[in-house]
């Protein structure tokens, strides 16, 4: 910023943007305001100084706007970084975008006005704009919240609202102070944005804190936005009905769902629905049950890494990534749902992993429906869309015509299976397809007879002229003058006897071997003299009247002459007819399109549903080693057992030979595992694979393992990873206590629970005491199936008072102060964490490592194993130091004593045995530490 420059345009034109820009109302910090300059993109202020630090990653970008002594930072953006910069400011760093245009058309006019707008969960002005050339696989959407404020109970009201699928959601459910149910649903639903009403109360400050850790983009509306007094109305005009039905029969009784009335209100005004009367009649509307799905909260998707994070360098990184082998875009939408939603309903889960089955068994099915028929899909939602807002092209409508081709072979494969699951293929798939074709036949014929398919071949999509009598009568008007051009061309020429190239061009910028053409000089006469020979055809054509030279270049001149620019100007006149009425006939044939948008949405979730469950398939038979079916348990069964299983992501890694490991839980016998292991052992892999292993079965996935029988739960909760919140004064710690907090008050005894390391951030005791609390609560009063890696090796102690606790040990090989890790997990107890070979791992310097062996030698002589707790447990920790030390020194000395008196006689040697041995069995690990020469 060190050297002002002007951008082009005169320095009162600056001067008035500059006054208009510093007149606007001020943006919030996370809105960017983009001015539309027709051929590129400007951002101004601090939007600019962001953008040149953040996306060029240079200052040498910004320049400057002048006005006397008042100078703006500009930046500007070709259209094709502007549409790549918003994408990412919207979809990964959810911040909203305005894009104002001058109403004059002037580059630096004063008069702006917005002319779009868009935020991470409203995508619908800029989609257009943003995925005109590319497919939007996520979709988005926008959540309202509103609380109960009449009773003590916390009543959540929910309402999303998605624009993409046209649907709109919602749900009503009590909930606890840590919102745990609504933490489910966030995860459920994946909103971009949340709408949240203006209140200071302290629930809505929890609410709020909830959110932001949930990373969703927060908009404030006013109460009034949230009155629902007008709800059915709108329905009225939004919804799609079925015969008979109407705004008050399908929406919820409004005593139970008050307050996602409210907030159904506040999405349909923000979201603008009713403004668009492309809206009306085609919305859905549905309600949640949570219950249908397994609840999986925030830190289990970020501890299970089941979706991707920004910074992964590969997609098998996340669970999301490695499922992720679907051939079209509604089926990725379709995954993306699946994976966050994984089924508690047994018989559900059945029939897809009787599906999946079906195609791992029959390669020749599998294959080609992978590898030929759905990649061939194009996105039908998107159509379906660009249909409905009577924004589709001929093209778009040929792309459903080769769909509807296509659909017959797809059919055919699929009804030539025989088995068990030839009625679900019938019922899923082949009756919907048949359905299909019939409703599209008319516009199978409305496409062949209408599209001009000669030129389809050459990629350009126009209405056959014959179709329309108005277009045909034109079209051989064109024809005419064409031929009356052929003709008069080469006879232009003859005066100068020139060697000529006659093109024969129209409409748009094309590049011949020759010359470039456009619509200005579509018929023109073209010289093919090089140089110096062009010059002297210029000077032959200077003096000629009724000759017009349009440019002069090395290889040769195009010129005009009075003949041909009269037929020219008639030719383009009637081709501008020809565009005019060919637009009024698109326009129709659109209108007529625009009514098989339901029928197409509705096939795109069969496709979708189809090419899901073949990606399952391919994934089970491509993985290093074969997945297998899970045998699923109803739920309360209380039997987990998984033979082998693995990491799915991690066995993917280069250079990594996984070690496959077994878990059992028994409702009873061995309902809850604590696993201790040095670290970097492989404990925290452990307990990841077992819980992926239960998601992918729930999902309808085979699972990475060699036998699998699990029983469904409800649930997967986790406390893994530490993390802090600084900017929201939360520290390590309490992030930990947050999140365990809200486990026992959701868990059931039907859920998983994964817990690593808890208690690590904050002192030794207090750690101890908490981890010790929280699993002695989970094995006695909730009976959960639980998995802790811990490395509070006291913790193993639980084992022996709790029924049902079991200890696991991740092993290691240790020799010579080396370290070798085996990721095996076997029965047992691991009384070492190794911490010091690992420093010495990492290459710390030997005096540190020397040093760390001594000062654990001396904590060691105080250390306090279980056996010596007792009795004990009240007492401060120096207070239980000086009681073991004073208990040490009153048995040496009672020893010195009574070896004084009876190491007098002829016995001494035998009494002083005897004498030893007594003090040996004192449980005082002083005592025992001195005796067996470890006193320094």
């Amino acid at each position: 910023m060190s050297h002002i420059e002007n951008e082009e345009g005169k320095p009162e034109q600056q001067q008035a943007f500059i006054s208009f820009y510093l007149s606007m109302p001020q943006q919030p910090s996370t809105t960017f305001r983009f001015f539309d300059r027709n051929d590129f993109y400007t951002l101004h202020g601090s939007d600019a100084v962001f953008v040149a630090k953040e996306f060029f990653k240079s200052m040498s970008v910004v320049k400057y706007y002048c006005s006397g002594s008042r100078k703006l930072e500009t930046v500007s953006l070709s259209k094709l970084n502007f549409e790549s910069f918003v994408r990412d400011l919207l979809l990964f760093h959810h911040y909203r975008v305005e894009l104002y245009k001058s109403q004059t058309g002037s580059r630096n006019n004063s008069s702006w006005v917005l002319d779009s707008k868009a935020s991470p969960g409203n995508l619908t002005e800029m989609e257009g704009l943003l995925f005109g050339n590319m497919e939007l696989v996520e979709a988005r959407g926008v959540i309202s919240i509103k609380l109960s404020t009449e009773t003590k109970l916390i009543v959540v009201g929910i309402a999303f609202g998605d624009t993409i699928l046209r649907k709109l959601i919602i749900t009503d459910f009590s909930d606890n102070d840590h919102f745990s149910n609504l933490q489910a649903v966030l995860v459920h639903l994946s909103p971009r944005e949340c709408l949240l009403m203006k209140d200071n109360s302290p629930q809505q400050t929890r609410l709020r804190l909830v959110i932001e850790r949930s990373g969703i983009s927060i908009t404030d509306c006013k109460s009034a936005d949230f009155a629902c007094k007008d709800i059915a109305q709108d329905l009225q005009r939004l919804l799609k009905f079925k015969s008979g039905e109407t705004a008050h029969s399908v929406l919820p009784n409004e005593v139970d769902h008050k307050q996602s009335a409210g907030a159904l209100a506040s999405v349909i005004k923000y979201l603008e629905l009713l403004s668009d009367e492309t809206n009306f009649g085609q919305y859905h509307l549905l309600t949640f049950d949570l219950t249908q799905y397994v609840r999986l909260d925030g830190a289990a998707v970020r501890a299970l890494g089941i979706l991707p994070s920004t910074n992964d360098g590969s997609k098998s990184h996340s669970l999301l990534g490695l499922l992720n082998k679907c051939r079209t875009s509604p089926g990725q939408r379709l995954l993306g749902q699946w994976i966050k939603q994984p089924l508690i309903n047994i018989h559900k889960i059945e029939e897809r992993l009787n599906i999946v089955e079906t195609f791992v068994n029959n390669t020749e099915l599998r294959q080609a429906l992978h590898e030929d028929h759905l990649r061939k899909i194009p996105d039908l939602q998107r159509l379906a869309r660009k249909l409905q807002q009577k924004k589709a092209t001929l093209q778009d409508c040929y792309k459903i015509y080769l769909f509807l081709n296509h659909l017959p072979a797809i059919q055919n494969q699929l009804e030539s299976q025989e088995g068990k699951c030839m009625a679900v293929f019938r019922e899923l798939y082949c009756c919907p397809f048949k359905d299909f074709e019939e409703d599209f036949v008319k516009f199978r014929e409305m496409v062949e007879t209408t599209l001009d398919m000669f030129m389809v071949e050459n990629g350009e999509f126009f209405v056959r002229p014959d179709f329309d009598q108005d277009l045909k009568e034109l079209y051989d008007q064109m024809n005419e003058l064409e031929e009356q051009i052929q003709k008069t061309l080469p006879k232009v020429c003859i005066p100068f006897n020139f060697s000529i190239s006659i093109i024969i061009t129209l409409g748009e910028t094309i590049f011949d071997d020759h010359v470039i053409y456009d619509l200005s000089h579509s018929h023109v006469a073209w010289s093919c003299v090089p140089q110096p020979h062009s010059y002297r055809e210029e000077k032959a054509l200077r003096n000629r009247k009724d000759f017009f030279t349009i440019d002069t270049k090395q290889n040769g001149v195009r010129f005009h002459n009075s003949l041909l620019r009269q037929l020219n100007a008639k030719y383009v006149a009637i081709r501008l007819d020809y565009e005019k009425q060919q637009k009024n006939v698109v326009d129709m044939i659109m209108d007529i399109a625009a009514g098989y948008s339901e029928p197409l949405l509705q096939m795109s979730d069969v496709i979708a549903h189809l090419d899901v469950l073949v990606a399952f398939s391919v994934l089970a038979v491509s993985a290093p080693v074969p997945y297998v079916r899970p045998q699923l348990l109803p739920k309360g069964s209380g039997i987990i057992s998984l033979k082998q299983a693995r990491h799915p992501c991690m066995e993917l890694q280069e250079n990594v030979s996984f070690i496959p490991n077994d878990v059992n839980f028994e409702q009873g016998k061995s309902i809850f595992h604590i696993i201790t292991g040095p670290n970097m052992s492989g404990k925290s892999t452990y307990i990841r694979s077992v819980a992926l292993n239960i998601l992918m079965a729930q999902i309808g996935c085979f699972v990475p393992s060699e036998e699998a029988r699990i029983s469904v739960v409800d649930a997967v909760l986790a406390r893994v990873g530490a993390e802090d919140r600084q900017l929201k004064g939360v520290s390590t710690f309490m992030a930990e206590m947050l999140e365990t907090s809200s486990i026992l008050k959701s868990v059931t005894s039907d859920s998983l629970i994964i817990i690593d390391e808890l208690g690590r951030g904050t002192s030794t005791y207090d750690g101890f005491g908490l981890a010790w609390s929280v699993s002695e609560h989970v094995a006695t009063k909730v009976g959960c199936y639980c998995l802790f890696a811990t490395h509070f090796h006291e913790l193993t102690a639980l084992s022996g008072e709790v029924q049902g606790v079991n200890n696991l040990q991740v092993t290691a090989l240790t020799s010579d102060d080396t370290l070798t890790m085996l990721y095996k997990v076997i029965p047992g107890v691991c009384d070492q964490s190794f911490g010091i070979q690992v420093a010495a791992l990492a290459h710390f310097p030997n005096h540190v490592i020397e040093f760390a062996k001594k000062k654990v030698k001396e904590f060691e002589i105080f250390s306090i194993d279980s056996s010596e707790m007792k009795g004990k447990e009240d007492m401060e920790p120096h207070l239980k130091k000086q009681k073991i030390l004073k208990e040490a020194d009153e048995i040496m000395h009672n020893f010195v004593e009574a070896a004084q008196k009876t190491c007098s006689g002829s016995n001494c040697l035998s009494a002083f045995e005897e004498l030893k041995n007594e003090i040996q069995n004192n449980n005082n690990i002083v005592i025992k530490k001195i005796i067996s020469g470890e006193q320094d």
